[in-house]
């Protein structure tokens, strides 16, 4: 009977320890996982409290790669996705951070500005970990994430934020509302000028998007890397899958949205199998590559 409540203890403790996640992993086999919470050390912001679940792969003595993981508008609450990613990355031995960048979990802000010191203060916090090695972290995002994770890229806001102390070393954005990003080339953009694309950190970028995105015009992201400036549009990809929505990496997902949607009014939420598995390959190995010791 002790045997059997030490037992129950110690999966009802791993189950609180991931409670609030949609999508919840318990930690597998050589991975611990904790929740953390932090002040961001920004040099703006500097008062931001985040909070996230820190997974770190166990094998090995040596400082780890590490990506910050970034939701959709739909907030943590609302992640149905990321974990899919998490999971892969973590076998390949990369420690993963998942944070929260809205106050409530749900609720966002008025503007993803309002998330930097989130953002650049989750990548400060990876740096000091004991763990990770702070030259190889990567970040991932997903539609209102992968803003971020596009954004992140400027030599601008790095300089703004973490005074040149830390820059991300790779940027995975998966559809991630790319006719926002051609109105801040354009400059009509009220959040953020058209100078944050004109210098950037060098680090690579890639963008996967859906052919058939109707929550942006399906065309923008490559329309937007097409754009930059060619000393600059080099470190940019984009991978843009055929037949596949916005949220095209959420399984079972099957509905219509009617927030934002660029061209008819209503845009289409649809799993798609064969673009997802391409999806979290891509993940892997582009983290797996770009984060990798450099001699």
């Amino acid at each position: 009977m002790r045997k059997l409540l030490g037992t129950l203890t110690g999966f009802l403790a791993g189950a609180l320890m991931v409670a609030g996640a949609a999508s919840p992993l318990l930690a597998q086999p050589g991975v611990s996982s904790e929740m953390v919470s932090f002040t961001a050390a920004t040099l703006r912001g500097t008062g931001t409290a985040v909070r996230g679940e820190l997974r770190m792969p166990e094998a090995g003595s040596g400082a780890l790669p590490a990506v910050l993981v970034l939701h959709t508008s739909a907030g943590s609450s609302g992640d149905r996705i990321s974990s899919h990613y998490i999971d892969r990355l973590n076998r390949a031995g990369i420690a993963t951070l998942r944070i929260s960048m809205f106050p409530d979990s749900r609720s966002r802000p008025g503007s993803t500005r309002d998330v930097l010191p989130h953002t650049f203060g989750s990548l400060l916090f990876l740096t000091q970990h004991a763990r990770v090695h702070p030259k190889r972290i990567g970040v991932l995002g997903f539609s209102y994430g992968g803003v971020m994770a596009l954004v992140m890229a400027s030599d601008e806001l790095v300089q703004e934020y973490t005074g040149d102390k830390a820059k991300f070393a790779a940027h995975l954005a998966l559809y991630p509302v790319c006719s926002t990003h051609l109105k801040i080339l354009a400059g009509a953009n009220p959040v953020y000028g058209a100078s944050i694309y004109q210098r950037v950190t060098g680090a690579p970028v890639h963008v996967l998007a859906g052919e058939l995105d109707t929550y942006d015009e399906p065309d923008s992201c490559p329309k937007f890397i097409a754009a930059l400036r060619e000393d600059v549009r080099k470190h940019f990809a984009t991978t843009v899958y055929p037949g596949a929505h916005h949220v095209f990496d959420e399984p079972g997902a099957n509905r219509q949205h009617r927030e934002l949607s660029a061209r008819h009014g209503v845009a289409v939420i649809r799993y798609n199998a064969d673009a997802a598995e391409k999806a979290w390959a891509f993940a892997v190995q582009f983290f797996s590559e770009n984060l990798a010791t450099k001699n």
